[in-house]
């Protein structure tokens, strides 16, 4: 397990939310994971300030993203910061769940990333 504390740090309501996503790495563990390599996965979870996200690698705690969500009730998609807080294999162990805080708070796209999640909250089931 990448990222050893195990405690549920999250200080806003998640919701489960199962979304494409174009994850790009900026930056790199000594060419293992180079910095601007693009992999697809899709999230779990989400939160104003975090996303959960399923994909077949491990990242280490601090390792640095981008984020390009498309959101299927909503037109366009979100380009976002983030940094992985925490990364733990999943069962079948070829899959790892991935939570990542998002920065750069102040940016047009983080605004109406919570604009939608703020609407979307108002339609699902919190969890």
């Amino acid at each position: 397990m990448v990222g050893a504390s195990t405690k549920d740090r999250r200080q806003h309501v998640r919701q489960l939310w199962n979304e494409r996503i174009v994850v790009q790495f900026v930056s790199s563990t000594h060419d293992r994971l180079p910095a601007g390599t693009v992999v697809r996965c899709s999230t779990k979870d989400v939160s104003p300030h975090g996303v959960g996200i399923q994909l077949d690698r491990q990242l280490p705690e601090g390792f640095l993203l981008e984020l390009c969500v498309e959101i299927s009730d909503h037109p366009g998609s979100f380009f976002l910061a983030g940094e992985v807080k925490w990364c733990r294999e999943l069962a079948e162990g070829k899959r790892n769940m991935v939570g990542v805080e998002l920065k750069e708070r102040q940016t047009d796209d983080f605004k109406c990333w919570r604009g939608a999640l703020d609407k979307r909250s108002r339609k699902l089931p919190r969890q």
